[in-house]
């Protein structure tokens, strides 16, 4: 009899051991405010998650990116969308990573870029960079920290006065637009993806436009900002006809990442459903056509989770350099 005991429950274990190891049945996903393209975005994923890879997903707005990361290593989401800064900050527990130490995040796939740049309001009468002094300005966010150092890249190569200039925070793009909108502000350094209504709307109302530098003018910003940021250049109309030259801004990729807890199963199922399904995927919003098979292990920054590897390597695609790099970065990452 005590014999059978220890059978069954040796049995148990073992069968609580496999389970542990298979898809969970539901997954949250961390991404930014309600309305933003972040959430727009996870909203579609989520719907093409649960629907192909038959796991209840679900979007989480957790805050900015680096809550998002935050929310991973805190165990309160199992996915979560961040740009390439935060992701890569966490990562090697650097900016406003230091005090809390390094976030051990994995790489599922690489998403669309997302643009960080100044925007100035109409009536604010701001006809040269110079005349920001002075000015009310929205330049820093806590979920955002990045935001802080591409203000601080333009104050430096414009030789402009910092102390002169009242720099404020908000806490989402909603209310960024708002404050532009009714006017307490003059000019905001604002996140946003290229096709996204929040950056778009404003323009096309004659509310605000961009901060236009000449091409080396931004790349001088760069030699101030970490490796993570690239030069994104946008012609004539690209954000509606009021944009009527072309805008040399900045950019970061997106990264939609995991924690390495999440079992190989789960990120498997996920990351196929995502690449397999990339077209109906792209029905919730267009940015979501960047989550492809083609761009998925270009530049790649952090590591990938095991379930991505094994969907990578079904395809053909992870290569023995893939693996080397893999190999580095977890190294780097102990």
């Amino acid at each position: 009899m005590k014999k059978t005991i220890i059978t069954l429950v040796a049995a148990l274990i073992g069968l609580g051991q496999i389970n542990s190891a298979s898809a969970q049945d539901a997954v949250r996903i961390g991404t930014s405010s309600v309305g933003s393209v972040f959430y727009t975005i996870i909203v579609g994923a989520s719907e093409v998650i649960t629907k192909h890879a038959k796991i209840n997903a679900t979007a989480e707005p957790v805050g900015g990116s680096s809550a998002n990361v935050r929310g991973l290593g805190a165990k309160k989401v199992e996915f979560a969308l961040a740009n390439s800064f935060a992701a890569f900050s966490g990562f090697n527990g650097t900016y406003s990573f230091k005090k809390s130490g390094k976030v051990p995040v994995r790489l599922v796939v690489q998403a669309q870029a997302s643009n960080r740049w100044l925007l100035l309001r109409n009536g604010a009468n701001i006809k040269e960079i110079k005349a920001l002094n002075g000015k009310t300005i929205i330049a820093s966010r806590r979920s955002l920290p990045e935001i802080a150092l591409v203000m601080d890249a333009i104050i430096k190569v414009n030789g402009l006065n910092k102390g002169s200039m009242n720099l404020v925070a908000t806490t989402n793009t909603g209310q960024l637009v708002k404050a532009i909108r009714g006017g307490s502000v003059d000019a905001a350094v604002m996140p946003f993806s290229s096709r996204s209504p929040q950056v778009q709307k404003p323009i096309h109302d004659g509310v605000m436009n961009f901060y236009y530098p000449s091409k080396a003018t931004r790349d001088a910003m760069l030699k101030h900002l970490p490796p993570m940021f690239w030069g994104a250049d946008f012609k004539p109309g690209s954000f509606g006809k009021n944009q009527n030259k072309p805008v040399h801004m900045l950019g970061l990729n997106s990264y939609f990442l995991t924690r390495p807890g999440v079992s190989n199963d789960t990120v498997y199922k996920v990351t196929k459903a995502i690449l397999e399904n990339t077209k109906e995927f792209a029905t919730y919003h267009k940015a979501a056509r960047a989550w492809n098979i083609k761009r998925v292990l270009k530049n790649v920054a952090l590591p990938f989770h095991p379930g991505a590897v094994r969907y990578f390597k079904e395809k053909g695609i992870w290569t023995s350099v893939h693996e080397a790099n893999q190999k580095a970065l977890i190294a780097k990452s102990g």
